[in-house]
This record gives C-alpha cells, structure tokens and sequence, in this order.
C-alpha cells in the first residue's frame, strides 16, 4: 500500500512539470470551433430535407458560410503571426545618403589620404564624389541622392553644357576603376584632375537662359 502511495506521487510530481502541460492555446481553440463549425456546415443534415435551408438555395448559402469562415480562419492567422513576428526598427541611414551628404572637403582630404597611399582606384571615387559635391553646391547639379553618373551627365548637359566633354571624361575614368575594376594609376587620376577642374571653371547657364552665369569655382582638385 505504501508502495503504490510513493508511485502515486512520484507520477503526480513528474506529471505536474510544464513540460507535461497540454493545455491548448486560444489560437488552438478557435481553431478547433471553426473547424467544428465547418464540420456541421457541410454534415449531410446541413441544407437538406428537414434543415434549416432548403433546395438548391440552401447549398448555396452554405457554401457561403464555409468560404467565409475560411477566410476568418486566414485572417486569425495572419494577425496571430503579425503580432509574434516584431518588425526591426530601421533607424540606419543608407549608405548612399550618407556619402551623398558628405561635404567636399571631406572626400578632398580622403583623396589626398588615398594617393599618398597609391591606393588610386579609392583616391579616383574620392575626387570624382568630391566633384559632383561642389557641383551640387553650386547648383549644377541636383541635391538628390543616388543618381547615376548617366543621370547625372544629362543634369550636367543642361545647367553647364560647355563642361560636358570634360564631365563625360571624368565619369568615364571613374566607372572604368569602381564598376569595371579595370587598373588604373596615377596618370588616370591627373587626367581626371585636370578634367575635374576645367568642369569647375565652365560656366553655368541660368535656368531662364540668358547670358551664362559665373563658373563654379577655381577650386584646384
């Protein structure tokens, strides 16, 4: 007897651990009354001769009431799932805006840093950005991020088109070192120093036309 007593405990303990807790969820149990609903819906009795609904008409309505139940049953679902899964925060500016902000001085002295270190592909991004930050300062070309150097040439053809030939020439050296990885040295870069400094000096056309404006700006680069 005493024995049969200790089993008895010892079963009640183990089975008292929350592991053994077989307690349905609400989302278990809503879903198990749909599916009870659904299950008299489309019963044999449902819709025929002494149902509710009678005929044709009577399927019909039922059919009714199984399509929208399943579609409650999709909407639990996703509102369940919507309220466990929590959204990240996005709190992080792209990288994108955060360069495109970047004063000129800034990619100046990254240039400078970057040949000093023969490392001229970055020295080629830094004075090509540091250019079309002046011009974007000088209102040659528009304050927006993420343009590309096509996009740009065209905004440059139309505020500064004397500077085209040399604007056409600075992207192009710049594309052929960051986006066709191709090899470049320091000749490349005084090439596109040269350019980038006859482009500030072109002269810009007022958005009404008109005699053209001053230059940008004798900034050597």
């Amino acid at each position: 007897m005493v024995c049969t007593e200790v089993v008895t405990d010892d079963v009640e303990r183990v089975m008292s651990d929350p592991a053994f807790d077989y307690t349905p969820s609400w989302l278990d149990r809503a879903l198990e009354r749909i599916a009870e609903f659904l299950g008299d819906l489309v019963s044999p009795s449902f819709g025929g001769a002494g149902g509710t609904f009678g005929g044709g008409v009577g399927g019909v309505v039922a059919w009714l009431f199984v399509v929208a139940a399943l579609v409650a049953v999709v909407v639990v679902v996703v509102v369940a799932v919507r309220n466990r899964v929590r959204r990240p925060e996005v709190t992080e500016e792209s990288t994108v805006d955060v360069e495109h902000r970047r004063p000129a001085a800034e990619w100046a002295a990254d240039a400078a840093r970057f040949e000093a270190e023969g490392a001229w592909a970055e020295a080629v991004r830094a004075r090509y950005r540091e250019l079309v930050r002046r011009l974007v300062d000088a209102r040659s070309l528009p304050d927006v991020a993420g343009l590309t150097t096509t996009e740009l040439r065209r905004e440059l053809d139309r505020t500064t088109p004397s500077a085209s030939g040399d604007f056409d020439l600075v992207s192009t050296v710049f594309e052929a070192a960051w986006y066709r990885l191709e090899p470049v040295g320091p000749g490349d870069l005084g090439g596109l120093r040269e350019a980038a400094a006859r482009v500030l000096q072109a002269p810009r056309v007022p958005s009404g036309g008109g005699a053209p404006l001053e230059a940008v700006g004798g900034v050597r680069l």
